[in-house]
Parts: structure tokens; sequence; C-alpha cells
């Protein structure tokens, strides 16, 4: 179309059809006013309309804007479409506008036409500069699209209605449902959820913009009983499963009712006192140990691994899903196997008087405690006993207990092997373990263990023997292996600590020493493992619980039965990646709930009852920042600003004054220094 400079104008802009006045016309694109000094330059393809009008002032456009849109929004060319629905050409604006006015168009009128067939393109769909009446077929299906747009509309307001009265509207239609879903998948997921900002949207319908638009999604579901602080929801969040699929279930169901079948290839161990230690609660025994006195007057230790190689075969649908898994992920308010729960503590498990397979390490010591000789077997082995923590610390003192003399000869031994490993390195920090149980969100255990008790550190002991000798194992047979390597404390050039030999034990000395420790790596090279003190080291006394020691439990029972590897180096490879990343990730969310659990204790035994001081020692005082703290009454890591005299190392007195559980914070403020 021919366009002057000057002229009055219809384009298209992204707000929709926009009356303008024409600058300067090029070849391929128009200049045009819109308002006061400002312009703009628009393809020739987006003008729609020349009106031909060219000295029109500002008080014209503005006023032919006003009555083309008067125009626009009472039109209704139902009537138009029914005279021209058959005819199968294409009409010009004006051709219409001819039709539809009996007498000739105005120019808002032809304008407001243009504006409503743009806007509304229900009858008539636009090719270039002419327009065709669509099918019957394509307006309902506009209409249908037009309706659910409507009905979504509506049910985007009751929604938010609701939800700002702590409620869900009733009933709810799956309009209501699907726009619940993107809400609550943003409250979990945040920003990294794919339909952010349709959620987003929602919440501004409420007219409040908050800074933290997940925090006010979560609170308003949780209100509304949607979601609640209390549910894990970092499972969610990482997609991680909490039922087995049914075809491992069933699968485990087959392992556990079949009869245990023969294997002559095994070393019969039944007449071993072997025996479990464990928790009171726990219901999957892994490992077992034994100790006897051989006629050279030497020891033989024996480490028991229940062999769940030989039940889950490579490959069925339990490994795989144990694979998928790569561990069992134990929160506060929940356990969730690796395993399923029947293969764990049945056939899997190491349950008295019951006739089991297993990889079994014997270990010949001295009466020094230094180790002589050792042989990693195929083995059968029968439980004579089920031992608690407590139960076997009380027999290492106890003359006349049941297994005194092999438990108190375990507990010299390990303690010399442990004396040994300290003379290659090894950090020997005992730091008191806070176990979180929860039976309901109102009932919450907390639990201080001390990790140097002589149960806990003989089966410690024996565990680092076990995984450190299977590591020479397969060092020495050249057989692939996840190895878990730590380098030497501050090799990365970090600055050494300064603690004086007389610095006693305690959190400001575990953390010093620490500080300077580079993370252990999963990896097939074996290398020191720097913290433990030994030349190699694996995983494999968990197989019930961790893929990483199935796998090579696997490797190392094929290898014992056939002399060949069952992996190759790039199969335990990726078995080893793939773990580092997700073991990784586990332990973060475990972190996460047993942090939330107990800053939820103490919201309710502290705050609740008016008590809220607590004793702390100062770990990093940095002045930049809130200085990091170590809670005494428990083995818990807080923030808070302190006095300008306070130095690291120092013990304070924190008060407590509220809990944020959405943070996963504790607000504790600085009340004076402690006297030790």
């Amino acid at each position: 179309m021919s366009i002057q400079p000057r002229e009055v104008i219809v384009v298209q802009l992204n707000q929709g059809p926009t009356i303008v006045r024409a600058l300067e016309i090029k070849a391929t694109q128009v200049s045009i006013a819109l308002g006061r000094n400002k312009q703009a330059r628009v393809p020739n393809n987006r003008v729609l309309y020349a009106t031909g009008l060219t000295s029109a002032s500002d008080g014209d456009i503005e006023k032919l804007r006003t009555d083309a849109r008067a125009v626009a929004d009472g039109l209704d060319l139902e009537e138009l479409w029914q005279l021209l629905k058959d005819e199968g050409i294409a009409f010009t604006m004006d051709d219409l506008a001819g039709l539809h006015w009996a007498a000739e168009p105005t120019t808002a009128q032809k304008i407001g036409l243009l504006i409503h067939l743009e806007e509304t393109p229900i009858y008539f769909e636009r090719d270039a500069d002419n327009y065709t009446a669509r099918s019957a077929e394509a307006i309902e299906e506009t209409r249908s699209k037009e309706r659910r747009q409507g009905e979504k509309q509506a049910a985007r307001g009751t929604l938010m209605e609701a939800l700002d009265n702590g409620a869900l509207p009733q009933p709810m239609n799956e309009h209501h449902k699907t726009l619940l879903l993107h809400l609550r998948s943003f409250a979990i997921n945040g920003d990294s959820y794919s339909k952010r900002q349709t959620a987003k949207d929602l919440l501004e319908y409420l007219g409040r913009v908050s800074r933290e638009p997940q925090r006010q999604a979560f609170e308003l579901l949780e209100a509304a009983g949607v979601l609640s602080l209390d549910e894990p929801i970092e499972l969610e969040q990482r997609g991680i499963p909490t039922d087995f699929p049914d075809d491992a279930l069933a699968h485990a169901d087959e392992i556990c009712a079949a009869a245990p079948s023969p294997d002559e290839g095994r070393v019969d161990l039944t007449h071993y006192d072997a025996f479990t230690v464990d928790d009171i609660t726990t219901t999957d025994r892994d490992d077992a140990l034994s100790v006897e006195v051989m006629p050279s007057g030497r020891f033989e230790i024996g480490v028991h691994i229940t062999d769940v190689a030989s039940l889950v075969s490579r490959g069925s649908p339990v490994d795989a899903e144990a694979d998928k898994r790569m561990a069992t992920l134990y929160l506060p308010e929940q356990r969730i196997g690796m395993l399923p729960p029947r293969l764990e503590s049945e056939r899997g498990s190491l349950d008295p008087n019951q006739t089991r397979a297993c990889i079994s390490l014997l270990v010949q010591l001295n009466g020094d405690g230094e180790v002589v000789d050792s042989e990693v077997v195929r083995s059968v082995i029968v439980s004579k006993g089920a031992l608690s923590y407590d139960e076997v610390d009380t027999a290492i003192e106890d003359s006349s207990a049941s297994r005194h003399e092999s438990l108190a000869t375990l507990y010299r031994l390990t303690r010399r092997l442990r004396e040994r490993r300290g003379e290659a390195g090894a950090m020997l920090l005992e730091q008191p373990e806070m176990v979180v149980k929860v039976a309901s969100p109102d009932d919450i255990e907390v639990e201080v263990i001390g990790r140097g008790s002589p149960s806990r550190m003989l089966v410690s002991e024996l565990m680092i023997l076990y995984n450190s000798l299977l590591a020479e194992f397969c060092v020495t047979h050249n057989l692939p292996a996840p190895y878990r390597a730590q380098k030497a404390p501050w090799a990365s050039g970090a600055e050494r600590p300064m603690v004086s030999p007389d610095m006693p034990d305690g959190p400001y000395k575990h953390f010093l020493l620490t500080r300077g420790l580079s993370p252990a790596e999963l990896s097939t090279t074996p290398g020191p493992h720097s913290s433990l003190g030994v030349k190699a080291y694996v995983q494999a006394s968990s197989p019930l619980r961790r893929y990483p020691d199935l796998a090579l439990q696997r490797q190392v029972s094929e290898f014992l039965s056939t002399g060949k590897a069952a992996y190759t180096p790039d199969e335990i490879a990726s078995v080893a990646g793939r773990a580092d990343v997700q073991l990784r990730e586990i332990g973060g969310i475990e972190e996460s709930r047993k942090r939330y659990w107990f800053l939820k204790y103490l919201e309710q035994k502290y705050l609740q009852s008016g008590h809220h001081d607590f004793q702390a020692v100062a770990l990093d005082t940095d002045r930049r920042g809130p200085a990091v703290l170590h809670l005494l009454d428990y083995p818990f890591r807080v923030r808070a600003e302190l006095g300008s005299s306070c130095e690291p190392g120092d013990r304070v007195t924190l008060r407590l004054h509220n809990v944020d559980l959405w943070r996963r914070v504790g607000n504790f403020t600085y009340v004076g220094s402690s006297t030790a």
C-alpha cells in the first residue's frame, strides 16, 4: 500500500493494532510517531491500513482512537460470516466494511472493524491483506479454547482467593488441580521449576509481592493443608522414590522364598562363634565378627559380610533398582532402603541361628595386634548371637558376662590396630554423634552417642581392617575396584593449624585438625587414605546399604569363584563416578532433614519452656560475618555475632531467640563468655 509522510496509519505492534502517524517511508520500513518525542521503525508488513488522512491533528488522532475502539468493542460479525461462509473467496477489509454497513463506512468504523478482526479472529482469518471466512469447525474450536481460557481464569481467581483464606476451593475442578500442581511444584523446587512463571503469576493475583515467592507459595499451601514443612520435600526435589516398583518387590519375594542352594565352593565356618553387633533397633545385620585362638598362639579375627551379591544377580530388577538408588537413605522420620525391605531384613540379614553365605576376611594377628597374614574367602556362617553396643560394652568390662573373653580379646587387639593406624598418620579423633529420631512431629528424640565407646571403636576398627585389607587384595590381584582415596592434610597448600600438644580434645581441636582435609574421592586408582592411615581403601562392608559395596562384593566373589572379574575397569569406573555424585547428594539430604528436626526439637523443648541458653565454643570468628560455633550439649554448628574480644576456642553463652524452619536456622545471640 502507498503511504504518505504524516499520514495516519494502523500498524501491528506488540500490544495489537495501533493508530499512529507515519513520519518517514523507506523501501522496507516506516518511521512512526508514538506520542511526544517518541519514535520507532516498523517493517512495511506490519502496516495494516493507511487512512489517507495527512492533516489530522493530535486531537483528531486521539478521537479516532477512541471512536475506533468503541466500534471494535461493539461488533459482532456472526451475521456477516453467515453471509460469506460458503463463498470460499478472500475479502479485503474495505470489502467487509462495505458489506457490514449499509452506508459508506467511516474511517473509525473501518479501523474498528480492523481492530476487531485482529483481536477477535473468530469468524475470519487474515492472510496478508485479505480475510477469509473460517469453517464452522474452526470457529467451534476457537470458542472452546476461549471457554477453557475463561474457565482457567475463573479457576485462577477462585483458587487464589480460597488459598488466601487458608482453604481449597470446593469443589476442585481440573483447572484448579492443574494450577495447584504448578504452585506446589514451585513451592518445593523454587526457580528450578520449569513453569515457575505460571506459579508467580498466580501469586501476583493476590496483590502482595513477596521477596521470597517460593516461601510465600509454600506458606499458602501449608495453611491450606496441601504441604507441611515436616514433609521431607528434599526427596521430591531430587526425585528420590520412596516405594519400590512391583517387579523389584516380586523379585525380592522370589529370592526370599527360594530354598538356599548348596555351594561347594564355600568354606564352612558354621562352627565359629560368630556374632553381630548393632544398634538395638537394627533389622538389617550385614556384618558378623569372630575371634579364635590358633594353636600357634596367634589370634584369628573373622569379619564376615553377608554375601548380597550371591542373592542379587547383576541386571536383575532388584539390582537395577539398587543401582538407581545407590544407597540407603537414613532420615530422622523414615528409612528408605536401597534394597526391598524383605530382602534386607530376612534373607540378606545375618540373623541368629540362620545359615548365611558371606564374604569373610580371616586375619591372623600376633599378640601385639600386628597383622601376620590374611585371607579372603567365600564362606558359610551361622551367627550365634545378635548383640547391642551396650551389651558388648558391658561384656568387655564384666568378667562373668557371656563372651567376655572373646570380646575383651577383640577389644585389646583392635585398640592396638587403632594405635598402629595412628602411627601411620591416621587422625584418631572421636567426636560424638547426634542421632535424631522422629516418632511424630510432636515426639522428637535426640540422643548424643559417644563414638569412642569400646564397642563402637571395636566395630569401627574391624570395618576399617576389612575394607583396607580387601583393597590390598584387589591391588594384589589387579582387580578393578572403586577405591576411596584421600590426600594428605594440607596437601593443597592450606596453612597448617597451630595445635599444641596439651590442647584438650574437643570440638575446637577437631575443627583445626580437620579443616585442611581434602574430601575422600572414589576412583579406580588405588591410593592412600590419609585420615584413616591406610595404604588403600575400599568400601565393601555394607552391601545391603551401598551399591558400590555390592558391586565390589560381586567383583571379589566372582574372582574367588572363577578367577575372573565380574566388571571391567570401565564398568567399575561408571559405578564409582555415579556413586561419588549420588552419595554426596544423599548425604546432603540426610543432613538437611537432621538439621530440620533438631531445630524443631530445640523450638519445642527450649523455646516453648522458656529455657534457651546454650554453652558453645567458637570455631571461627572471622570479623566479616557471624562466627561459627559448636554447641557443647549437642554436636551441632550454629552462627552468631560475637563480642569483639572473643577469639577462636573461647567458650561462650548463646541465647536462642527463635527458629526459622524454612531457612533451617536457629537465631542465636551472644550473651557472654563462659568459664571452662
